[in-house]
């Protein structure tokens, strides 16, 4: 999928005269982009994003071909057109039209499918539809529009709830979601080897159970019900066992001192890491060290 064709990039299979761009305001996740174009047919590349067609003036005739015969509809104001993402396709207008291009990208659909349904998607499939009236996608448009040209503050803020609710609608009017076939109470193996590589790499840090679920796609009360099913103990009791074995291991060294120590296991000062240690392990770190 290396290849797939990014937004920036369609103007070369589907000339037009541009008439706005966000590219240049790094939006997370969405871009929107507006064109005029004449009457033509034009082959469409495996692109990267999710293309939707909001369309601004008359009427004009869609037709649709992808490796079967020629599907068509009526487009004009107030319809909107969706394209999928890394499927070819071909497509005819008999007029000229004015349209707004929002990209949304994959892992923007995925991580959103995740929350709304509590754990990471097995596949999200979403087919071309010519025209669909749509009340939701255009509104969501003006708000984008407004945005570039006026901006503000808050407005990464505002484009992420905007990128969010366009996501929620296209799952629940087009997407076919499959979730994978597991118990809920149970992790699949990626989403446990990121929450454990999550773990060890930011042993040392002061981590919250946000950043936690987040590695999984989870709500924080969703993966807390969740992680005790799976570990049997809270998140909070987790890694503190995770922090107290890492020091273990570097008092067994000898030579690393006991501030480092407890600087290196995520905890707030010395006093701290030796009162957690004694209580967990029975011992000071020093009598640990010692005897080891």
């Amino acid at each position: 999928m290396n290849n797939l064709i990014p937004p920036d990039l369609i103007p070369q299979w589907i000339p037009g005269s541009r008439t706005l761009d966000s590219s240049h305001l790094g939006w997370k996740g969405i871009t929107l982009k507006g064109y005029q174009y004449d009457e033509q047919e034009a082959d469409i590349p495996e692109m990267r994003d999710y293309m939707i067609v909001v369309y601004q003036g008359g009427q004009s005739t869609m037709r649709r071909r992808a490796g079967g015969p020629w599907q068509s509809a009526t487009v004009e104001r107030g319809v909107v057109s969706l394209l999928t993402r890394a499927e070819q396709s071909i497509w005819h207008w008999d007029k000229p039209i004015d349209v707004r291009h929002i990209y949304l990208s994959h892992d923007t659909l995925a991580e959103t499918a995740a929350q709304v349904f509590g754990r990471e998607p097995a596949s999200i499939e979403i087919d071309d539809h010519l025209g669909c009236i749509d009340t939701v996608i255009p509104q969501c448009m003006k708000v984008l529009e407004d945005e570039m040209a006026h901006g503000g503050p808050g407005q990464k803020l505002l484009v992420d709830a905007v990128r969010t609710q366009i996501a929620v609608h296209l799952l629940r009017r087009f997407a076919r979601v499959e979730l994978p076939n597991l118990n809920p109470a149970v992790f699949s193996p990626l989403q446990r080897h990121r929450l454990l590589e999550f773990v060890e790499d930011h042993l040392c840090e002061n981590f919250g159970l946000e950043s936690l679920a987040s590695t999984v796609g989870l709500s924080p009360f969703h993966f807390s019900r969740q992680f005790k099913a799976e570990f049997g103990q809270s998140p909070h009791s987790f890694i503190i066992r995770k922090r107290i074995e890492r020091a273990k291991s570097m008092l067994r060294k000898g030579n690393i001192a006991m501030k480092a120590v407890a600087l290196d296991c995520g905890f707030s000062d010395q006093s701290h890491f030796c009162r957690t240690f004694r209580k967990m392990v029975g011992v000071t770190p020093a009598e640990y060290r010692w005897s080891a």
